[in-house]
């Protein structure tokens, strides 16, 4: 089954087109501070919305649509559930409104997994239960900014007068009806409702190169903070070494592990201590729109993996200790050269 879905991902890898640009290898393309990425592609809310509807429309049943709370100017924020199996698997896009790409990646699975009826995929809804909240931060990505929208914010983490860093606001002793970002209480909220072992969350990143002056196009991380289960840990780092194995093996990616620290409230850690394996996957940042789909696709492959690999059972056979070898992130380049 695998090696079927992971063959197509790399068909799809060998269509994207390669760019040149200046310092690491390989190169660009760049954004500089002059420019603005170009939206035009992406999804706004209006169209999210309509995307979600459509797939589930399509997905004779097998896609069930529900909104998990509202943001601050009342966009509803939605999670999108496949799957029917005892495994439950939780992805988050998106909880830095301008860290656009995996939302896009997650469009794509969620409409392969609901609507195909090829065995493999059949396969994935019979032994995994899926759910996925695309978007977490609807507000934010309106205004292509980190932060939820709070113009009554004095955060610890965030933005005064902007709002919060929704990351930053998931600590496991926080009941949802304390927090005061209404997005993280709804993830919350989410996760206490579909109890998953496993979480990954995703993200976007700057742009840092290995010691080799090779672009760093994904970092991985599992839970830091010392009161995290041993079991929890251990998933997580099988999680992270099951990612890195498809994307280098496959050629998607240059991985590197995440230098993250032990704040309990960042997500990575919260849902490690509430007891599920817990991933963070940065994808590489500062982009343009030449390198998007590139990186859709690295998103893409990695959310596929993991659900093959949960649905086959083979993740339990992958080794955690070596997590611990995924080479560290490098040094960060701005590509001003």
């Amino acid at each position: 089954m695998k090696k079927t879905l992971l063959l197509l991902l790399a068909l799809l890898l060998m269509a994207a087109p390669v760019y040149a640009g200046p310092s690491s290898v390989p190169n660009g393309p760049w954004l500089k501070d002059t420019q603005n990425m170009k939206l035009e592609r992406l999804h706004n809310y209006e169209e999210l919305v309509k995307r979600l509807q459509q797939i589930e429309q399509n997905s004779h049943g097998n896609l069930e649509l529900e909104t998990i709370g509202k943001s601050n100017e009342q966009r509803d924020i939605y999670l999108a559930k496949v799957g029917s199996g005892s495994k439950k698997v939780m992805y988050i896009t998106q909880q830095h409104g301008n860290e656009p790409l995996t939302t896009e990646a997650a469009l794509q699975m969620l409409d392969r997994l609901s609507s195909s009826n090829h065995p493999d995929i059949e396969k994935i809804r019979q032994e995994v239960t899926l759910s996925v909240i695309v978007r977490a931060n609807p507000d934010g990505t309106e205004r292509f900014w980190r932060y939820n929208y709070d113009p009554d914010a004095n955060p610890e983490y965030g933005s005064a007068g902007k709002g919060y860093d929704i990351n930053r606001y998931h600590d496991p002793a926080l009941s949802p009806g304390e927090n005061p970002v209404p997005e993280s209480a709804a993830i919350r909220r989410a996760y206490d409702k579909y109890q998953p072992d496993l979480v990954v969350d995703y993200h976007h990143q700057g742009t840092y190169v290995d010691e080799d002056g090779k672009m760093i196009k994904t970092s991985v991380f599992w839970p830091s903070h010392p009161d995290v289960s041993r079991d929890a840990i251990k998933l997580s780092k099988q999680t992270s070494v099951l990612i890195y194995d498809t994307l280098e093996h496959y050629g998607f990616a240059n991985v590197s592990q995440y230098p993250g620290g032990n704040y309990q409230a960042i997500a990575r850690n919260a849902y490690g201590l509430l007891g599920s394996g817990s991933v963070l996957v940065e994808l590489r940042g500062g982009i343009g729109q030449k390198s998007s789909g590139m990186l859709i696709r690295t998103a893409y492959a990695s959310m596929f993996s993991v659900l093959e690999s949960v649905a086959e059972e083979t993740l339990k056979e992958v080794d955690p200790s070596r997590a611990d070898a995924i080479p560290e992130r490098g040094e960060y380049i701005d590509g001003s050269e």
